[in-house]
């Protein structure tokens, strides 16, 4: 469980100022310029950093700032990150960029654990830190910039927790070599009035579900959730029921035309009874939809990389930014208002017609979900993670 930090490690209470940043081209721009600002540090960590126009155009901005004696540190899965030939992150170092594989193929033949891996996107740049599911590969770059144009969202906050983010980042590229599969959980808890940042490893307690399964719970108008892969573990799918059930509006937005397959037909598997239970569907027309964001009530928002599935779960390590300012909320909700605009919604007199076969191989991935669930997300969840846990911190395991 997730230890107390000192109350002299403890930052002060002060508002943060954050922004929403709605598609790539904000979040390229918001990116770009800070870079080329920095003069003390530039920390990333990713799961996907390809050798394509996207990841050439960031290499030169980092060897720009790396030039300037910046500390550019890139901290990239070595599983997502595995098309790029070592030759490229080889000539990243020679131009000053230290780039770390995490858990490279030597570590976990070493350890004999391919899991977990570094899933979460962690960006520290001086004084402002990200969060959001962008990763640096030519599916996010714009159209009209040669890329696939995918539909992203990402957040960027100033303010005291951006020395937790930083915290995080140095454990995990402290990890990346880690053969057993060492890793931790990091909450700042209610340290903070008006933001919390959360990256969680694949076990319990797995905060970033259980707030999301705390705040559905609690919501007293809305639930509006946009994930690219979403078939949620049970516990949350029940607690999404209920909420539709006792007459919040549910809506959920996915993707058409996902990229992974396998997530959307577990799901059109349960479009039927979500949609019984009174949950709104939408699927997502113009491009892939990739962003991680929801919108509860007025006054909660969270964005960043957790994928709305047992996967989530199972393997990876996740960082989310929950957010309470009523500005940032309501951009949110706006964003999401257009994203539905942009969206078709799916009913029960239009649900796909499938044949027997495809019914079957929708059945069986949905079941294989339920086989990746670990245990405590499909049970009924019994309440609020525990007072004396609410802090923020560190594993004590890790010994910081």
């Amino acid at each position: 469980m997730t230890g107390k930090v000192t109350d002299s490690a403890l930052p002060t209470r002060a508002p943060h100022a954050t922004r929403l940043l709605p598609g790539m081209t904000m979040v390229l721009e918001s990116l770009l310029d800070d870079i080329a600002r920095a003069r003390e540090k530039i920390w990333i960590s990713t799961y996907i950093y390809r050798n394509d126009l996207m990841g050439h155009r960031f290499a030169d901005a980092f060897a720009d700032a790396a030039r300037r004696g910046v500390d550019v540190r890139l901290l990239y899965d070595a599983l997502g990150s595995h098309t790029t030939p070592a030759p490229f992150f080889e000539d990243m170092r020679a131009r000053g960029i230290r780039a770390r594989a995490y858990r490279p193929l030597g570590t976990v033949i070493r350890g004999g654990a391919l899991f977990p891996r570094e899933h979460s996107r962690i960006v520290v740049i001086d004084g402002a830190g990200y969060v959001g599911g962008a990763a640096w590969a030519d599916e996010w770059l714009p159209r009209d910039q040669g890329g696939d144009g995918w539909h992203e969202v990402c957040s960027r906050v100033m303010g005291p927790c951006v020395a937790d983010m930083e915290r995080a980042f140095e454990c995990r590229w402290m990890l990346a070599n880690e053969a057993d599969g060492r890793s931790f959980d990091y909450w700042t808890g209610g340290v903070y009035d008006d933001v919390e940042f959360i990256t969680d490893a694949p076990r319990p307690p797995a905060v970033i579900y259980e707030r999301h399964i705390e705040r559905v719970r609690a919501a007293r108008r809305r639930v509006w959730m946009e994930n690219a892969y979403f078939c949620p573990p049970r516990g949350l799918e029940r607690e999404l029921m209920d909420a539709a059930r006792r007459g919040i509006d549910v809506k959920i937005i996915v993707p058409r035309h996902s990229d992974l397959p396998a997530i959307r037909n577990a799901s059109l598997a349960r479009y039927r009874s979500w949609l019984e239970s009174g949950i709104q569907i939408y699927e997502f027309l113009p491009s892939m939809l990739h962003s991680k964001f929801a919108v509860i009530d007025d006054d909660w928002a969270t964005v960043g990389t957790f994928n709305v599935n047992p996967t989530s779960l199972r393997w990876v390590s996740e960082a989310n930014l929950i957010v309470k300012q009523p500005a940032f909320v309501r951009d949110a909700a706006l964003l999401f208002e257009r994203d539905l605009e942009r969206s078709e919604a799916v009913c029960l007199n239009n649900l796909p017609r499938l044949g027997p076969l495809a019914r079957l191989r929708n059945a069986l991935w949905s079941m294989s979900l339920d086989l990746l669930e670990p245990r405590y997300a499909g049970v009924r969840w019994p309440g609020a993670l525990p007072e004396h846990e609410r802090d923020g911190g560190l594993l004590r395991a890790l010994g910081v």
